[in-house]
């Protein structure tokens, strides 16, 4: 399973998340952005949730999730 979400969305949750611990990544977001690969994808068979604003509805993905596992089965 890997979550994505593009930079926009994931710079909107850190703000919202209001987490002191962020502080660094807001005052400076093109250089925290930098350090981040929002593109990578592991390098083996997953499943990817896509967690934009974007997106389709979560739980329209968790469906489909769970359809494609009872169909194929775990792997």
């Amino acid at each position: 399973m890997w979550v994505y979400t593009d930079a926009d969305t994931m710079r909107t949750y850190i703000r919202h998340r209001d987490a002191a611990r962020d502080a660094f990544k807001l005052a400076d977001w093109p250089a925290y952005l930098a350090t981040t690969d929002v593109d990578f994808r592991p390098p083996v068979p997953h499943q990817c949730i896509d967690n934009s604003a974007s997106s389709i509805l979560l739980q329209e993905q968790a469906k489909e999730l769970i359809q494609t596992v009872v169909r194929d089965g775990h792997r």
